[in-house]
């Protein structure tokens, strides 16, 4: 009677050595885990990279960067329905009718690496057509025309 066990009742051997060792080793990571999680939330804030008691650097802010936009139409007579983009943060701006040729310049200041979009439309009231053109920073950007009683559009995008 003593011999092999019956078929479906194998006896297996415990890994008693094996077993304390991973269940010890999962016990610790928990508590390590809990303990880290309870303290950053108690704290309110990340632990400090340096433990030297100095702050840390701030990032240094974005730089900023000014341009000069000049916005241009050319042609006889007048032009309806100005749009433009005028000051950072001031949005679009708009004009019902002006005498040609007609130019506005605005200050344009955002940071570096931004995207800034430049535009300009009108359309003409008379007979000889309408030009426009977007200087930025004393260099032509976009440039376009149109024949009489057209709608002009110059446009460019920069970063």
């Amino acid at each position: 009677m003593g011999g092999f066990p019956a078929a479906g009742h194998a006896r297996r051997r415990p890994r008693s050595g094996t077993f304390v060792l991973l269940a010890g080793l999962s016990a610790v990571l928990a508590i390590g885990l809990v303990t880290a999680v309870v303290t950053a939330q108690r704290s309110g804030a990340p632990a400090p990279a340096n433990l030297s008691g100095a702050s840390p650097a701030a990032p240094p802010a974005p730089a900023a960067v000014v341009h000069l936009v000049t916005y241009e139409l050319t042609g006889t007579g007048s032009a309806l329905a100005i749009t433009y983009v005028g000051r950072q943060g001031a949005g679009i701006e708009q004009v019902a009718e002006a005498a040609l040729p007609w130019s506005v310049s605005v200050r344009n200041t955002s940071t570096a690496g931004s995207d800034q979009y430049f535009t300009l439309t009108a359309r003409d009231a008379g007979t000889g057509g309408l030009g426009c053109r977007i200087l930025v920073d004393g260099t032509t950007v976009s440039e376009s025309a149109t024949g009489p009683q057209g709608v002009v559009r110059c446009s460019k995008a920069l970063r």
